[in-house]
């Protein structure tokens, strides 16, 4: 059966639904910003809470430092990849949101401390120590970012050229749908639960790969 950018984003939509029903919160004062009351209420949904609720759990953690771990981490886990560099997997994360806000699809940097965790959390659970090429990873970490970004980014929407590295667009989308249903449940915890999200964190920091 064909998967299409359609059952994707309603997989993302229903996962929406999910984290604000019956969840609405007071709104922080550290977190108001007066300048912006008109933003449309789909895009102040889509605020990445994990970030702002969580905050005291990475006041210590600098993002640099984090991507660099998470680049370990893939060297830990594909050691088929001979010729892979920790510092590679941030240059993947950098080179992916420059273009994006280069083509005015953001208005605002994706990577912080808590996002870095976030995509921690699905590359942990998606990339198999059998991947032998540095192509094949570049291709599965790149749809766990964009799931990452089509979950908690602050825009509604991104374009998925600059996350596709595959000829075979098909491969992509059906890679991000099993990310998405396969990771739906713990997107979810890490996203309303601090100490979920203080445990993944720990997992990265601590390197503890399980």
């Amino acid at each position: 059966m064909a998967i299409s950018l359609k059952h994707v984003q309603h997989v993302f939509r229903g996962e929406e639904e999910k984290k604000t029903q019956g969840r609405k919160r007071p709104r922080s004062p550290q977190t108001h910003d007066p300048a912006s009351p008109e933003e449309p209420a789909a895009k102040r949904r889509k605020i990445f809470t994990v970030a702002l609720t969580h905050r005291m759990f990475i006041r210590n953690a600098f993002c640099p430092q984090l991507l660099r771990l998470v680049g370990e981490f893939l060297c830990r886990r594909c050691r088929l990849i001979k010729a892979l560099s920790p510092n590679v997997p941030s240059f993947w994360v950098h080179k992916v949101d420059m273009a994006l806000t280069v083509a005015r699809a953001q208005w605002e940097s994706f990577i912080c401390s808590g996002t870095v965790v976030f995509l921690y959390m699905l590359c942990r659970d998606t990339v198999s120590a059998e991947v032998a090429s540095v192509e094949e990873l570049h291709a599965v970490f790149l749809t766990c970012l964009y799931v990452s970004y089509a979950y908690i980014g602050p825009e509604v929407g991104y374009p998925a050229r600059h996350f596709i590295r595959e000829d075979n667009r098909q491969a992509f989308w059906k890679r991000a749908l099993n990310i998405a249903t396969r990771m739906s449940q713990k997107m979810l915890q890490i996203n309303i639960s601090p100490s979920v999200f203080a445990q993944v964190i720990s997992d990265l920091k601590n390197r503890t790969d399980h």
